[in-house]
């Protein structure tokens, strides 16, 4: 039996090479604040991991580099991910969840404050020339409440793409806070990564 993928190779496999899409960021109640056509290039480098992100409308490029995935970046087998801290309190935080399905990709990057959810993004990702159209602008969430502290944001529903995400609607210190991207493409079972902090704060092994 072949040995199972390290951490990198297993995300070097499913993420590396060249993206193209779109990032629709929302405000608090869903509603679209800006968006943008976006280029992303992930290689390796002189031994190095190097992400960098182009913005499509000015030219502004971002870049982050590492040589090992951080340890609060959790890896799935498939090649999905989340990135966040390994701790959180009563302060702001931001969880970042991405979900592969071969060609494409689906991200959402969530801004948490200190007493709800402040913004959302949405990223559709593919590669060059398997992208999917991105939802009319200005786009809208359609918001639905959960049990308890929790919400559900659809952030598409198209014939051939459903993306969702579960998220705290509300702080409330001393319980668990989770956030879970699911995407269920046409002819595809839903994909799922979810990202859980302890009441304690600490982050929960990824399941």
């Amino acid at each position: 039996m072949p040995e199972p993928l390290s951490r990198r190779s297993t995300l070097l496999s499913h993420n590396a090479g060249s993206w193209q899409g779109t990032f629709i960021r929302l405000d608090s109640r869903g509603s679209e604040m800006e968006r943008f056509p976006s280029s992303l290039q992930v290689e390796e480098r002189g031994g190095l991991i190097v992400a960098s992100l182009t913005n499509g409308s000015t030219g502004d490029v971002r870049s982050m580099e590492f040589a090992e995935p951080p340890p609060e970046m959790q890896i799935s087998p498939a090649g999905h991910w989340s990135l966040g801290p390994d701790r959180i309190g009563p302060w702001p935080w931001v969880s970042e969840l991405c979900l592969v399905h071969g060609d494409r990709r689906r991200r959402v990057v969530v801004r948490h404050g200190n007493e709800g959810i402040q913004s959302v993004v949405l990223v559709s990702e593919g590669r060059p020339g398997c992208s999917d159209a991105p939802p009319p602008a200005p786009h809208q969430a359609v918001i639905s409440s959960a049990s308890g502290p929790q919400a559900l944001w659809v952030l598409e529903h198209t014939p051939t793409n459903r993306v969702e995400v579960q998220l705290m609607a509300e702080r409330n210190f001393g319980m668990p806070q989770t956030v879970v991207l699911r995407w269920q493409p046409a002819g595809s079972s839903t994909l799922e990564i979810g990202r859980c902090h302890a009441a304690s704060g600490l982050l929960e092994p990824l399941t």
